[in-house]
């Protein structure tokens, strides 16, 4: 799939917009393309990545949507693959986990080849021992980045972003990306918006909808407003979306309202 941003031709209806920045009406399914990221989206942030736990019924909403849509729906966040599939064990649509990394697209899943190099695996046992002397810095590991959080130790974030970026000028096509209370080492040519446009290259002529509440998300919304789209920022802070929503309760109505909608329109 590869990542362009052409025009696409299906645009937002004007009456398709008659609720405000803060609600936005949802398009048509059938035209429609959406793209959720997960934590701080559809899950409350939690103190440790593990945590975290979908709301009961949201499971079922996001099956209709899928089926509502015509599988034209992905999940799209920064957690790693498998633990998105243990937390949605019945959601059978598109995956896309650790940022673009990995994903799960019909049933047929794709890694990118980064976590098997030497310096990865090298860095990767390295920061192994470096948290052990962080209280309260946790270290998650993803098959091709490296995640330090620190939201149980917020004054340890300098050092987390130091150790990070010293690793990556010893690995090429590693960079170092921040999000919220964490900061992550990662590929370069991995991203939400790069996952979004290669999928966009299979589902075309649809309005692309995009949900997301952090930083990585802000390249997410941009690919969906270059291919004839809308984004929903959730939460607060600076962002390039049209349309907010104040937290994960918000996207649950949001979805729960439109999946409504569909099924009393089919």
């Amino acid at each position: 799939m590869s990542a362009q941003t052409t025009k696409r031709r299906g645009t937002i209806p004007d009456n398709d917009m008659t609720r405000g920045p803060e609600a936005p009406e949802m398009p048509n399914p059938d035209n429609a393309a959406l793209f959720l990221d997960f934590d701080g989206t559809l899950v409350e942030i939690a103190e440790r990545p593990d945590a975290v736990r979908l709301e009961p019924g949201m499971e079922d909403v996001l099956i209709g949507l899928h089926a509502h849509t015509n599988g034209r729906i992905a999940i799209v966040s920064g957690r790693n693959l498998v633990e998105l599939e243990r937390i949605m064990p019945n959601y059978p649509g598109v995956i896309v986990g650790s940022h673009g990394a990995e994903s799960r697209i019909d049933g047929a899943y794709t890694t990118a080849p980064e976590g098997e190099t030497t310096a990865f695996i090298a860095s990767r046992d390295m920061l192994r021992a470096w948290v052990e002397h962080y209280e309260g810095v946790l270290l998650e590991e993803k098959p091709v980045s490296l995640v330090l959080h620190y939201r149980q130790a917020p004054d340890r974030q300098s050092d987390c972003e130091g150790i990070l970026s010293a690793l990556s000028q010893v690995m090429p096509g590693f960079v170092v990306r921040p999000s919220k209370m964490a900061v992550e080492l990662m590929p370069e040519n991995v991203s939400k918006e790069r996952a979004v446009l290669g999928l966009l290259e299979e589902w075309r002529d649809l309005i692309p909808v995009a949900i997301g509440d952090d930083r990585t998300d802000e390249d997410m919304f941009g690919a969906a407003d270059a291919n004839g789209g809308y984004a929903i920022k959730v939460g607060e802070g600076d962002t390039a979306a049209k349309y907010r929503l104040s937290g994960v309760g918000e996207v649950h109505a949001l979805l729960r309202n439109w999946l409504e909608t569909s099924e009393r329109s089919s």
